[in-house]
């Protein structure tokens, strides 16, 4: 299959399309665009995650850069994306690699590239690497054997944006599930010596991720939810594989939702930090990113799929907080990047300065802008398929569905039907994986699974 990078990097099955010949074409391109673009040349960090090979592809990597005369900075251990793109940035190197699959299946790895600015390289960059690819036969020299920490370059960027000082004097108590990815021990590592009191659960390194995959969508995150509530934490985050997206629950063990989170980060920023700027979300995010901004009289942007788009905003803008539904949420003042590790201490930080309840300020939240539930299901489909299903839709959607009338469709990125106040509806292609994604954020219990269940109804019915 051709290498084609998607809504953030190539990925592939290992041994069937994720190959060392694969992997060492795709290091080639890379080498051949940083020479195209002539620019004086720092160690270009190579990062890699748990999974299966990772640390062997990462120097198959290394010495492919090697072998065209690029210096490279390999890591100590397994790096999670947002410390392989600060060290992007300290060392001012021309772009970084990370091999990760982020929170895909245990059989697939990945290789992301991260641009000088620190953030994901944008489509005009990853269509110039996918034209290199195969032009010329990879160089290889050899990978160098010294490694580095790559912490130095990270903590000093959470410590501009959560103050660590406060967090380590509050006395929370917090689970953190590392899901067996790259992200195990950073934060208790990070809050040491204070009064907070960090639980870490499953931060054993296990290409296998338990059996499941590392996303921490709520259908994972069953052993946190138990642990919050055994140790009567305040809150429990989760990090996926590479540590760039996070899922939450409250004090009582009651998962909270990616939209709920971003209006949690985005209110802080707001309200107790006092910092202003736009708010952007990507297609899949909630109603309530836009109601916020319009609230608080700040400009508000409705992006594709892909952080890397709100990365290129947040180069060209003022902006406050951009996110994706899946957790990924990157705020002002740090980079144009996710980080789960960076919104769980803004999250710590928020609590430990005020009200320790998260469920009270969730509470508070669906009072003020409208109570939604959000619900996401995955079908698997392959790619023509899954792309036919979207196009049906879009070229005669329902007239109702679930007994709610469609109000309109937006054709930005997939097709989303529009509901009005009771919500909305989106089918897209995964960027990532053969799967048909699902989106549904609607008013109330219940209205959004009888939603799904009715959206996948007719497309049994009207997709070929």
């Amino acid at each position: 299959m051709p290498i084609r990078f998607g809504t953030d990097g190539w990925r592939g099955v290992i041994a069937d399309d994720f190959t060392f010949d694969n992997v060492r074409a795709a290091a080639q391109a890379v080498a051949d665009l940083v020479h195209e673009e002539g620019r004086s040349v720092a160690p270009i960090p190579v990062g890699y995650d748990v999974r299966f090979l990772s640390r062997r592809f990462a120097e198959a990597v290394a010495a492919v850069l090697e072998g065209n005369g690029l210096p490279t900075s390999l890591p100590e251990g397994p790096t999670t994306t947002p410390m392989v793109s600060c060290q992007v940035v300290a060392a001012g190197a021309p772009l970084g690699v990370v091999l990760t699959a982020s929170h895909n299946p245990p059989q697939y790895n990945g290789f992301k590239v991260k641009a000088a600015f620190g953030g994901s390289a944008p489509p005009e960059m990853t269509a110039r690497l996918e034209a290199l690819i195969g032009r010329r036969a990879p160089r290889t020299g050899r990978p160098p054997e010294r490694r580095h920490p790559y912490m130095p370059a990270y903590v000093p960027r959470l410590g501009a944006v959560a103050d660590l000082e406060a967090i380590r004097r509050s006395r929370l108590r917090v689970v953190v599930d590392s899901m067996h990815g790259a992200g195990d021990g950073i934060l208790e590592g990070l809050l040491r010596g204070g009064r907070v009191r960090v639980i870490t659960l499953r931060g054993e390194a296990d290409v296998l991720f338990g059996g499941s995959s590392p996303e921490p969508h709520p259908g994972n995150l069953g052993p946190l939810r138990a642990a919050v509530v055994r140790h009567r934490a305040h809150l429990g985050v989760a990090t996926d594989g590479d540590a760039d997206r996070i899922g939450v629950c409250d004090e009582r063990g009651r998962v909270v939702s990616p939209f709920q989170v971003f209006a949690l980060v985005a209110l802080h920023l707001l309200e107790g930090k006092k910092w202003r700027g736009a708010i952007a979300r990507t297609f899949a995010n909630t109603l309530l990113a836009e109601r916020i901004a319009g609230r608080s009289g700040l400009p508000f942007h409705d992006l594709p799929i892909g952080f890397k788009h709100i990365a290129r905003l947040m180069l060209e803008q003022d902006v406050l907080i951009g996110g994706e539904e899946s957790g990924g949420i990157g705020v002002k003042r740090y980079l144009p990047e996710r980080d789960g590790i960076l919104i769980a201490l803004l999250l710590m930080e928020m609590l430990a300065s005020g009200s320790k309840r998260l469920s009270r300020r969730i509470a508070a939240i669906e009072d003020e802008y409208g109570r939604y539930t959000y619900r996401r299901v995955d079908i698997p489909m392959p790619p023509g398929k899954n792309r036919n299903a979207v196009a049906a839709i879009r070229s005669a959607p329902p007239a109702r569905l679930a007994g709610i009338g469609v109000r309109g469709i937006d054709a930005l990125d997939g097709v989303k039907l529009l509901l009005g106040d009771e919500g909305w509806i989106l089918f897209r292609p995964s960027g990532t994986e053969p799967l048909l994604r699902v989106y549904c954020e609607a008013r109330g219990d219940g209205t959004g699974d009888r939603l799904i269940r009715g959206g996948l109804a007719w497309l049994r019915a009207h997709a070929r």
